[in-house]
C-alpha cells in the first residue's frame, strides 16, 4: 500500500503564506513545511489523479514537529471523498482529538479527491488549523464487487469471496460484466482485457464452456473467478441438401433455413429415390430419417419418391430437445424429347453423336450447301411445351415441324427448350453448319 496523496496537487479553502497546501503532501516534517489557515471551518484537498480504492488515512498535526501536545493538534475534523471535486461524501470523522497523529483504517471507498474538513481547529486557537502531512493509502484488491451474465443465472448467487459459478444457457454468445472493487485493478476475460463494469461478449460452443475472469491488483496479486457455462444442445439443422438417386441436387422449396421445418421438393422424372445430407447445428445431435438413424453431415439412406411421399428428419439434441423437419416429395413430369430430327426434304440427317433421350447435346450436323431444312421433335409428355430457337430467334411451328431458313453460310445454333407441366426444364442444343 502506498501514500497516493504524496506530491499530488493540493488546494485549500485558505492559507497563510508561506504555509501552502502543497507543504502538507510533500512528505517532509519540518516547522515550515505545513499548511496553515486562519479561518475555520476550512479544508485541505488533494487530487490523486484517478479513482483509487482507499482504506487508510493519516493526518500529522503540529506536535510531530515540536509544538506542545495536545494544544497544537486539530480538534474536530473529518475525511471526505469526491469523484468530481464538487459533491462530497463524509467518510470518517473525529471530535475532540488530542492525538499528534491521526491514523485511521476505514471501510474501503473509491474516490479521486480526498479532503480534510476542519470544523474546529487547533485546541489552543480553534479559528486556526494546521496540518503537517495529509496521507491517503491505496488498498490493493483482487475482488469483484459484481459479476453478471446476459443469459442464464449464476449459481450460486454472486458473492465477492466466492470464485466458482455455473450457468446453463441456450444462446451462442453471452455478455459477461465484471466490476472490480479496485478501479486500478486489471480485469481480463479469457485472457483479454475487459474494462471494469462493461459487458464483454463471449462466444459459446455446445456443451461446457469455462469462462475465466482474472483480476490483477497493482501489487501483482491475482484472483480468478470462473463460470462454467453449459450451452444446451440445439435440435436445429444447420444445412439440409436433397439428392436423387441419379446424383442430382433436388432444390428445396422454400430454400433451407434453420427455423423453417416444412419443405417440398420435386425430383427429376427419371429419379426413383431421394436421399438427404443433413448437418446439425449441434455436432453431437442425432438424426433419424423416417425413424432410422442417419449420419450427421453424410448422405442418408434413400427414400422412394412418388406423389405425396413425405420424408421426416427428426433431430435430437444432446439435452433432449427435438425438432422434426419434413419434406413432401413429388416427381416432375417429363421434359424429355423422345425424337429430335433435322430433315432435308423427307430425308433425316444423322446427328453427331446420335440422338438419345438423355443426352441434351450439344449435337452437331453439317447440311452442306442446303439453304433450308425442317426440325422435328417429339415430346415424351405431350402436354409439355417446347420453344425452338435459331441463334436466339424463335422458329414457328408449321404443321408438325419447324422450318429453318439458312440464307447464308455459317453455323446456326438450335436450342430446344422443353418445359413439363410441373415446371421441369430440359434444354437440347444442336449446331447446324451450312457450307
Amino acid at each position: 500500500m502506498g501514500n497516493i496523496a504524496l506530491n499530488k496537487t493540493a488546494t485549500a479553502s485558505n492559507s497563510v503564506m508561506p504555509y501552502l497546501p502543497a507543504n502538507a503532501v510533500n512528505g517532509t516534517i519540518t516547522a515550515l513545511s505545513r499548511w496553515l489557515c486562519n479561518s475555520v471551518p476550512a479544508f485541505l484537498t488533494v487530487d490523486t489523479g484517478a479513482l483509487y480504492l482507499v482504506n487508510h488515512w493519516v493526518v500529522r498535526h503540529m506536535p510531530v514537529a515540536g509544538w506542545p501536545s495536545p494544544d497544537y493538534a486539530n480538534s474536530d475534523f473529518k475525511l471526505q471523498g469526491s469523484t468530481n471535486n464538487s459533491t462530497w461524501v463524509d467518510i470518517d470523522s473525529l471530535v475532540g482529538n488530542t492525538a499528534s497523529i491521526t491514523d485511521r483504517t476505514i471501510t474501503p471507498v473509491v474516490f479521486r479527491y480526498f479532503r480534510v474538513y476542519v470544523s474546529k481547529g487547533l485546541r489552543c486557537n480553534t479559528q486556526m488549523a494546521s496540518i503537517m502531512e495529509f496521507e491517503v493509502y491505496q488498498l490493493f484488491s483482487t475482488q469483484l464487487t459484481n459479476l453478471t451474465i446476459s443469459a442464464g443465472t449464476l449459481t450460486p448467487v454472486f458473492i465477492p469471496n466466492t470464485l466458482a459459478y455455473t450457468a446453463t444457457v441456450n444462446v451462442d454468445t453471452i455478455n459477461v460484466t465484471p466490476t472490480a472493487q479496485d478501479p486500478q485493478a486489471i480485469v481480463k476475460i479469457n485472457g483479454v482485457v475487459a474494462p471494469s463494469g462493461q459487458p464483454k461478449s463471449v462466444n459459446l460452443v455446445f456443451g461446457l464452456n469455462t469462462i475465466t475472469v482474472n483480476v490483477t491488483a497493482g501489487d501483482g496479486t491475482q484472483s480468478n473467478y470462473t463460470i462454467a457455462v453449459t450451452r444446451q444442445g440445439s435440435a436445429s439443422l444447420k444445412t439440409l441438401i436433397a439428392q436423387d438417386n441419379l446424383g442430382n441436387v433436388v432444390p428445396l422449396n422454400p430454400s433451407f433455413s434453420m427455423a423453417n421445418l416444412t419443405y417440398t421438393a420435386k425430383t427429376d422424372y427419371d429419379a426413383s429415390a431421394i436421399a438427404y445430407i443433413p448437418t446439425t447445428e449441434d455436432p453431437l445431435a442425432t438424426i433419424k430419417l423416417d425413424g432410422t438413424s442417419t449420419p450427421n453431415g453424410s448422405i442418408s439412406g434413400a427414400t422412394v419418391v412418388g406423389t405425396g411421399i413425405t420424408s421426416s428428419l427428426e433431430v435430437t439434441s444432446t439435452s433432449g430437445n427435438k425438432k422434426t423437419y419434413t419434406v413432401v416429395v413429388s416427381k416432375n413430369t417429363s421434359a424429355y424429347l423422345t425424337n429430335f430430327q433435322v430433315k432435308k426434304g423427307s430425308a433425316s440427317q444423322p446427328f453427331t453423336p446420335n440422338f438419345t433421350r438423355n443426352n441434351l447435346g450439344a449435337y452437331s450436323l453439317n447440311v452442306g450447301t442446303s439453304t433450308s431444312v425442317t426440325i422435328w421433335i417429339t415430346k415424351e409428355d405431350l402436354n409439355a411445351t417446347a420453344v425452338v430457337t435459331s441463334n436466339g430467334t424463335p422458329l414457328t411451328l408449321s404443321g408438325s415441324s419447324y422450318p429453318l431458313s439458312m440464307p447464308v453460310a455459317g453455323t446456326y445454333a438450335i436450342v430446344v427448350t422443353v418445359t413439363s407441366t410441373t415446371g421441369a426444364i430440359k434444354t437440347y442444343t444442336l449446331n447446324i453448319t451450312r457450307n
